[in-house]
């Protein structure tokens, strides 16, 4: 086996111990006695895997730590980065030029030697760009900022309180997260939390579920209690009916 190997082989065991000493903590009193909560009663009412919401192709395996190699280079490789780009105060820009002057000096190399060695050269793939990809990232893009814009616009126009809470929850948390890191740190925490909620979530689905899904009801009813006393009795402007023609 080889080094890479042996560290994949390493940080997989350590995440899996991880995971197992967190599923001898006690669980909740409510939890039913006959098992968790069955396939058809899945968080947010969902029929398909984890594996499957998150695409089913290698960036999925990765993220569950199906290929161990792959999700333990992508693990460490990132945490190098972010440790040359914060702790040594090396910029983004010099480390960028400083990898592509690497590979491009290796594949120059790597050419020449192959030519005069009678030997194949570097598989460089055509690096180009179709215009039916462009167009597919474009629209893509336009459809996700379209359902941004919707968003925006109905919580300005106080179409949806709840959706109104929901935003400004969110950009508090945003703006909380913002003041204790950087957007650097900040990326590399979402690296780390990338390559570890997904394969506690996988491993430990039903618990997981039965339990959030009991904390939902019960925030629930605090809301429907919360919106009876307070939400329901704040005066708001009467919605202006279309006129037909």
């Amino acid at each position: 086996m080889s080094e890479n190997t042996d560290v994949a082989d390493v940080a997989a065991d350590a995440l899996h111990s991880a995971v197992d000493n967190a599923s001898k903590l006690p669980a909740s009193s409510s939890a039913p006695s006959d098992g968790y909560l069955s396939a058809p009663h899945r968080l947010f009412n969902r029929d398909k895997s984890v594996h499957q919401l998150l695409g089913g192709g290698q960036v999925a395996d990765v993220l569950l730590w199906k290929q161990k190699h792959l999700s333990a280079a992508f693990l460490i490789g990132s945490t190098v980065i972010w440790f040359l780009l914060e702790k040594s105060q090396y910029t983004l820009i010099a480390l960028v030029s400083n990898i592509l002057i690497f590979a491009i000096v290796v594949l120059f190399v790597w050419a020449n030697l192959a030519s005069l060695l009678n030997r194949p050269g570097p598989p460089v793939p055509d690096l180009t760009l179709s215009e039916d990809d462009v167009l597919s990232t474009a629209s893509i893009l336009r459809v996700e900022l379209n359902k941004v814009l919707e968003v925006v616009r109905d919580v300005a126009l106080g179409k949806d309180f709840k959706l109104f809470l929901k935003v400004v929850a969110l950009l508090w948390i945003i703006s909380a997260v913002g003041s204790w890191v950087n957007f650097l740190t900040a990326l590399w925490i979402g690296v780390i939390l990338a390559v570890t909620i997904p394969f506690i979530y996988d491993t430990y689905e039903d618990v997981i579920d039965d339990h959030l899904i009991r904390a939902g009801n019960e925030a629930q009813k605090h809301y429907s209690k919360f919106d009876a006393a307070v939400l329901s009795k704040i005066p708001r402007a009467p919605t202006k009916e279309k006129k037909v023609l």
